[in-house]
């Protein structure tokens, strides 16, 4: 085993990514904190039921270890589940919170797109289930995409009771709601069809299902929705989006989003309103979120609640695509010391410093024209005796 390679799905960050990561952060996490919401963190180590309780989330999918009592262990899954931890045992009321933490997935198969540690940044609204809480989530989508410097992505939303309401309307079971969900989400239509037919379910039935890939786009998919169903989840939810849809295009905001039907939970994380930020720049989605009211309720203590993460790997691909890449910064000054009294030199540095100017210290003094003109550093200061300021043109000469 080469020990000098990097484990698949694991990344170095060089300083030019780890620059324009760290940028773009900044500006959503800036976006996040502007709306009120407040920083939190969480532990790298959790007990492993913390993320496997009611079946939540698939033991296979975690990065386990033994502690020394021999509790069982896992690396960070999800920072919503600790979050939701963290409000069960600390908090109360409505609380906002924001983190921008790595989060890591044992996958076995070297060949997988998906990485094994990855970074996010994302809010979390808990004590709140009313539609002026969903709209905040949503506006502060789109401020923190259009902050990072994104351009040309939209926000998909969708609610899952409006499939719930179909499957309830249709007679299904919860396995057979379950099965169904998972043909939907591989968009398995073949598949679709024969759970129809082993199902007896009548071709009227399976219209509204079969219809939900194409409930795709603006308002008026909304209409053809609601003439789709006839139960009273499915036009709630479809009640919900018109509403959220409406407030988004009064506020100048509608150019952002669509609505997308389509997206159904595969299990009941999502409990409503589904959030997905899109980019023709990655063939994935950069945001995902949405509601999740009964997340704490497996923590033994019921909140409502609604949040989102964006994928950093991914929302950096879409910027560096667009032309929005920049090289890290190169220091403002270099300087090198030839014979100075030793507080002289710290002073003087110090005070630049001081004024957010970067200097960086190089050691010889006859390579330092030739280390400036490399690194494109137009100005230093010779320590000989005194503080000597030489400053060189674009060739690199000495002016």
């Amino acid at each position: 085993m080469n020990k000098v390679q990097l484990p698949f799905g694991m990344q170095d960050y060089l300083p030019d990514d780890c620059y324009n990561k760290t940028k773009a952060e900044k500006a959503v996490c800036d976006t996040f904190a502007s709306y009120g919401y407040k920083r939190v963190s969480t532990p790298t180590l959790e007990y492993a039921d913390l993320f496997t309780a009611d079946g939540a989330m698939n033991a296979k999918r975690l990065f386990k270890l033994t502690d020394s009592d021999g509790s069982l262990l896992a690396l960070r899954a999800d920072v919503t589940v600790q979050i939701c931890r963290m409000y069960v045992t600390s908090m109360s009321g409505v609380q906002r919170m924001y983190y921008a933490l790595d989060s890591y997935e044992y996958l076995s198969d070297s060949n997988s797109s998906r990485d094994r540690e990855f970074a996010q940044t994302g809010v979390e609204l808990l004590g709140d289930d009313s539609a002026e809480g969903e709209l905040e989530i949503l506006t502060m989508a789109a401020d923190a995409l259009k902050a990072s410097g994104l351009k040309n992505f939209t926000v998909e939303i969708g609610h899952v009771g409006y499939f719930d309401g179909l499957a309830e309307q249709l007679g299904l079971t919860k396995e057979q709601t379950q099965e169904l969900k998972t043909l939907i989400n591989k968009k398995d239509m073949l598949g679709t069809e024969l759970f129809f037919r082993d199902n007896g379910i009548s071709d009227e039935g399976k219209e509204s299902i079969l219809s939900l890939p194409s409930l795709f786009g603006g308002a008026a998919v909304l209409s053809k929705a609601r003439k789709l169903c006839s139960n009273a989840k499915s036009t709630r939810a479809i009640e919900r989006l018109e509403y959220l849809l409406g407030k988004l295009d009064k506020a100048g905001l509608g150019k952002y989003f669509s609505i997308d039907l389509g997206m159904v939970s595969v299990n009941d994380y999502y409990t409503g309103l589904v959030i997905k930020g899109l980019s023709d720049c990655v063939g994935a989605s950069i945001l995902d979120g949405g509601r999740y009211d009964k997340l704490c309720d497996r923590m033994g203590k019921h909140t409502n609640a609604i949040g989102f993460a964006i994928g950093s790997k991914r929302l950096m691909h879409a910027l560096k695509t667009q032309g929005e890449y920049e090289k890290a910064p190169k220091a403002d000054i270099a300087f090198c010391v030839a014979d100075c009294d030793d507080k002289l030199v710290r002073d003087t540095v110090s005070k630049l410093r001081k004024k957010n100017i970067v200097v960086q210290i190089f050691g010889g003094v006859e390579e330092l024209t030739e280390y400036c003109n490399e690194k494109g550093i137009r100005r230093a200061i010779l320590f000989d005796g005194d503080a000597i300021e030489l400053t060189f043109s674009s060739k690199g000469d000495k002016i």
